[in-house]
Parts: structure tokens; C-alpha cells; sequence
């Protein structure tokens, strides 16, 4: 395939390159089912046999697949020491199957026609078909009033071929060239990128990548739908052995926002003191003190957490006033209150004197 061929978020349709990240996807788990032939595997993809022999190449590079022949035949397997066993599933396991995969649907994820929509099409339909019919029923009227509030607050079915190359790219490990619009700076600019991983940020409720890009010289994230072109390039990079997902967007990624990290000591007062000591807002966080109620001063619990700073951090801390101040550091504290000064100017003076006559 052409590796200049580019992908615009304004095509709805799947990719040539998109079909190869379904092929990359999906051979390794039809490999370790059985072993295939490549006139068999050609089949299921509906593509030449020569494309299943370089679709093979790129995989036996970080997968371990081996040839067998039988007779005229030679069969493509996955690892000398696997072998597939279904596992041994209670009802309620499966009933939690379902109601995962129900909650999962509704990122859309499973919209853009990924590499494994079809396998959780089959998973629920056989999951299903394995329950008594009781089940099946208290099942559906479960999934009417079980899901996740993490819905995309956009339609990225516009995106579908970026997300296909840029899952493409982080396979194969290609860097790329975006044309970017920057929604801070109001710019459009281009952009060499590493891409290390697509995922759904359900803070913002939006799909984002997360890559080095070379015009910063460090890792930061791209929000999908503001890509307005992009290209794969012949260019191979190393992903770092120790990048992992979850451990970046933990330390770097709050509230929706990125930022470098920052340790931030809040006082909660009144009825948030007691939501602050019984929540996690993040896993850093720990309670340092918490007093009660007197005649002197009301209750209050004390919080220390090391998140991003930035206007995720910020926006956090406004949405509990006036329950919560900040201790520290002191940089944040002044962020906070530069930002009720500026909320009290737009507001004036004479609309709250306004609000406590009509209180």
C-alpha cells in the first residue's frame, strides 16, 4: 500500500490503511483458535493472498507465529505453547458480560466499525444464547437501566479512517504528519507525531491520541476531531518500554485536563468536609486532617493529591465553591482566586447585592 495515502476526518468510510489495522487486529486471535492457510485467512478478509503474506510479516515482528505444513498445505499458527480453551462461565458471569459490553457500547467506540466490533457482536449474541430465557429477559430490562455516563460529547463516526490509521500507525510503530488545529492558540499547524495510543477520555467525553510530538519534544495529547489531515509517513520510531496508558493519564491527565504534575493540600468546609472524606477524586489522594463542628468553626477535611495542573485542577476546585479553599501551593491558590475576582467583575457588584435583597 501507498504510505503516502492520506486519511481526512471528513470521510466517514474505513480506509485501505483502516482494513490493514482490522487485519493486524484480529489474525493474531483467529491464529491462536486454530491454525489457517493463507488461501483461508484470504478469504475471511476478503483480500489476495499476497496481502495475508505481508499482513503476516508485519505480525511475526512482536508475535510469535510459526508454520506447519500439512501435506501441499502450510498452515500459520500462534506459539508452540497455546492452545485455546474457552473458559467455564457461571450465568452471573455472563449476565456481567452483557452488562459490560452494554455499558461499553455507549462510548461509541464500537461504532467506527473497529477491529473488534464484529467479535463483540458474537460475544453478545452467543452470551445470550447461553442463558435460560428468565435470564435473557431480566437481562434486557437490566440493560434499560444500566449503562455508563460516559458518552462522547461529540459524533466521531466523521472520524472513523483517522482512528483507523492513526491505531494503524501505533501498530507499526509509523510516525505521522497531522495538520492540527490548536482550539487554545486558535492556529492550525502541522505536526510529526509519534502516536502511542487512541483513547476515550471520559472526563471530556471525547476521543483523543496520545503521542510525542516533535515539535515539543515531549508526549501530550491530540484531541481526534481537531485533526484536519493526516498522513502516515515511512519513518519508524521505538516507543518507550516503560510508556504505559493508565500510568500517564493518572499523573498528567485530571479532570479532563493534561498538565505537569503538582501536589495540592484543599480544605473542604460544611456538608463537602464530609464528601470530601468519604470520595476519591483521584488515587493519590489522602486525608490529612478532618475537625468537627463546634461553636468556634464548622466541620472541615483536609485532602492532599498530586494531580495535573491546569485549568482541569482549577475548574475542580471552582465547581466546589465556596466550600473549598487551597493551602497549597501557593501559585494555585492565586489561580483560584484571580479566577473568583474575575467571575465577581462579570457579575458585578450590584447583581449580588441584588441576590441577597431577593433571597
Amino acid at each position: 500500500m501507498n504510505s503516502r495515502t492520506s486519511s481526512r476526518t471528513s470521510h466517514p468510510a474505513r480506509s485501505r490503511r483502516g482494513e490493514l489495522t482490522a487485519r493486524l487486529a484480529e489474525l493474531p486471535f483467529l491464529l491462536a483458535e486454530r491454525p489457517h492457510t493463507v488461501s483461508e485467512l484470504a478469504a475471511h478478509f476478503d483480500v489476495d493472498e499476497k496481502t495475508v503474506r505481508r499482513t503476516i510479516d508485519a505480525l511475526s515482528l512482536h508475535n510469535h507465529i510459526t508454520e506447519e505444513r500439512d501435506g501441499r498445505f502450510i498452515r500459520y499458527r500462534y506459539r508452540d505453547d497455546y492452545k485455546f480453551m474457552p473458559p467455564t462461565l457461571t450465568p452471573g458471569e455472563l449476565a456481567v458480560l452483557v452488562l459490560a459490553q452494554e455499558s461499553i457500547a455507549q462510548t461509541g467506540l464500537t461504532a467506527f466499525g473497529s477491529p473488534f466490533d464484529r467479535h463483540a457482536r458474537t460475544l453478545l449474541a452467543k452470551v445470550r444464547a447461553a442463558l435460560p430465557a428468565p435470564l435473557r429477559e431480566q437481562l434486557d430490562a437490566l440493560a434499560g437501566v444500566y449503562g455508563s455516563s460516559a458518552v462522547p460529547a461529540k459524533d466521531f463516526s466523521a472520524h472513523a479512517a483517522s482512528v483507523d490509521l492513526l491505531t494503524s500507525a501505533a501498530l507499526q510503530r509509523r510516525v505521522v504528519r497531522l495538520t492540527y488545529y490548536t482550539l487554545n492558540r486558535d492556529r492550525t499547524d502541522e505536526r510529526r507525531v509519534e502516536p502511542y495510543a487512541v483513547y476515550f477520555d471520559p472526563d471530556g467525553a471525547t476521543l483523543k491520541l496520545i503521542g510525542f510530538d516533535h515539535n515539543r519534544r515531549e508526549i501530550i495529547p491530540f484531541s481526534i476531531d481537531h485533526i484536519r489531515a493526516l498522513k502516515l509517513t515511512r519513518e519508524h520510531f521505538i516507543r518507550p518500554e516503560d510508556f504505559n496508558l493508565r500510568d500517564y493519564l493518572t499523573e498528567r491527565c485530571f479532570n479532563g485536563i493534561h498538565g505537569t504534575p503538582v501536589t495540592v493540600t484543599l480544605r473542604a468546609h460544611g456538608v463537602t468536609a464530609r464528601i470530601f472524606a468519604e470520595r476519591t477524586f483521584h488515587p493519590s489522594q489522602i486525608v490529612l486532617e478532618r475537625t468537627t463542628a463546634s461553636d468556634a468553626q464548622g466541620e472541615t477535611t483536609v485532602i492532599r493529591m498530586r494531580v495535573a495542573r491546569g485549568r482541569g485542577l482549577v475548574r475542580f476546585i471552582l465547581s466546589w465553591a465556596p466550600e473549598v479553599e487551597v493551602i497549597e501551593p501557593e501559585e494555585v491558590r492565586r489561580e483560584v482566586a484571580d479566577a473568583h475576582r474575575i467571575a465577581i467583575t462579570r457579575f458585578g457588584a450590584n447583581d449580588a447585592s441584588g441576590c441577597e435583597e431577593n433571597a
